[in-house]
């Protein structure tokens, strides 16, 4: 798994190019605001296209969260310097061992809470860490995923309409 940073090391990372393969608001309040990294955001372009028959939800999330990264870090090597760091991540929700996306629509964000109310499901997240090459040499390639348990209170309807109608849950995983 991933190891422990010493707090010493921590201007030591903080002084290195560290970039984000992501806009999420919270992913980038974590790097930058809670870890002060200083990390500089760039979104990937990667479709997020993989067919999840192919993939564990853990395996999905990781992968998702590589090819993230891999983007991110190949336009950076073709544009600038290599970076030190590039993090990729990727968030999905798990019920009955089906991975449930973002909802596309208000009606696909109430059909998904409306399942999820009242019962337990997983918020998996992959991590992928793309690092260290020289010039021309491939990156070193480190991904891990993470699993928590979460357990819904029954939500009534009117919530549920309530909760959609804030546009909240319309760019998170699993609403």
């Amino acid at each position: 798994g991933p190891q422990s940073i010493m707090l010493s090391d921590l201007n030591a990372v903080r002084a290195a190019h560290i970039i984000l393969a992501s806009s999420s608001p919270r992913r980038v309040d974590i790097l930058n605001n809670v870890m002060d990294l200083r990390a500089r955001v760039v979104p990937s372009t990667f479709e997020e296209d993989l067919v999840k028959a192919d993939y564990t939800p853990a395996g999905y999330v990781q992968e998702n969260a590589r090819q993230k990264a891999l983007e991110v870090y190949r336009r950076l090597c073709a544009a600038e310097a290599p970076p030190s760091l590039v993090i990729g991540a990727d968030t999905v929700v798990v019920a009955d061992d089906k991975i449930l996306e973002k909802p596309r629509s208000t009606e696909a964000a109430t059909v998904m809470l409306s399942e999820l109310s009242g019962r337990s499901h997983q918020v998996l997240t992959g991590v992928a860490l793309v690092y260290g090459a020289a010039y021309g040499a491939p990156p070193t390639e480190d991904s891990f995923a993470e699993m928590t348990e979460v357990d819904f209170a029954s939500l009534p309807p009117e919530l549920i309409d309530a909760y959609v109608a804030s546009g909240e849950p319309m760019d998170k995983a699993g609403s």
